[in-house]
């Protein structure tokens, strides 16, 4: 064989497996969570607990209503405490491995098809420990990180003689998250979160702070999240560039949580602000 034919040969052959690895299937890629990169590791020393979680799920009393005019006495209903929160005793699994338990958990609290279109339910927990960890910042992580998914529609947004405005038909948007929260069980709730705690603790820690403490954190967030300032009225809107931002500059420099509980409307607001005293009474 001449040489300039074993060269082509050569070509040929590898232009064959080429093609031929090109056309194979292609194996499905893996769903990766991503997170935001841990922080480089730090002296580990025991953190100053402000906020210990209970050991036993407290009771969590049902706001009192008031009595009836007319008709019959009411049935007494069976204490909430007791149901309490019952969670499994099984050991817990490994962190990375916890999902299915805990969807299971999760599916006796509310809908399995409501819970799975509203939230991202792969790697929950670390999911929940980054979106909790980020609400006091100025601005909330990529929506890839967070627990919640997407809020369906578009920002909605009026225009008028006095400029730009945050339209009452946005706040629609989120009453589905809102109804959720509200009509999940306080004392389950929180049971599950004691239950699943060493691994909320252990995730926190993993996120980059090995000597915080999370149940500290969350009550800090919740704290922020009650501060925020009701509004009843106009929210005046700006839009410097692409996106809109509130006109009123206080409203402005606070924390991406905070605004988001205005965004949602006076309405909602008050009814998460209602839930978060539920569970700070209970986790404090």
């Amino acid at each position: 064989m001449k040489k300039s034919d074993f060269v082509v040969a050569i070509v040929l052959g590898l232009g064959v497996v080429l093609v031929v690895k090109y056309f194979q299937p292609q194996e499905p890629e893996q769903e990766v969570l991503e997170l935001p990169p841990r922080q480089p590791p730090v002296a580990v020393q025991p953190p100053a607990i402000r906020h210990p979680v209970p050991e036993h799920p407290p009771q969590i009393e049902p706001p009192v209503a008031e009595p009836a005019t007319t008709g019959p006495e009411p049935q007494q209903e069976e204490p909430a405490a007791e149901a309490a929160a019952t969670v499994p005793e099984n050991p817990l699994p490994p962190l990375d491995d916890s999902d299915d338990r805990l969807k299971q958990d999760l599916y006796m609290l509310a809908a399995r098809q409501t819970l799975e279109s509203l939230f991202n339910l792969n790697r929950i927990i670390r999911r929940f420990v980054v979106t909790v960890d980020n609400l006091p910042r100025k601005h909330l992580l990529h929506s890839r990180y967070r627990s919640n998914r997407m809020v369906r529609g578009r920002l909605q947004v009026g225009k008028d003689s006095q400029g730009l405005y945050l339209r009452e038909a946005n706040f629609a948007r989120y009453d589905t998250f809102v109804d959720l929260l509200e009509s999940m069980d306080s004392n389950r709730l929180v049971a599950l979160y004691l239950h699943y705690y060493p691994l909320i603790q252990e995730a926190y820690e993993d996120l980059g702070y090995p000597s915080a403490y999370f149940n500290d954190r969350l009550i800090d967030v919740i704290d922020q999240l009650l501060a925020t300032p009701d509004i009843d009225g106009r929210i005046a809107l700006v839009q410097p560039h692409v996106l809109y931002k509130y006109a009123d500059p206080e409203l402005e420099a606070l924390s991406a949580g905070q605004k988001v509980l205005i965004r949602i409307g006076p309405r909602n607001a008050a009814r998460v602000k209602s839930k978060l005293r539920e569970l700070r009474q209970a986790l404090s």
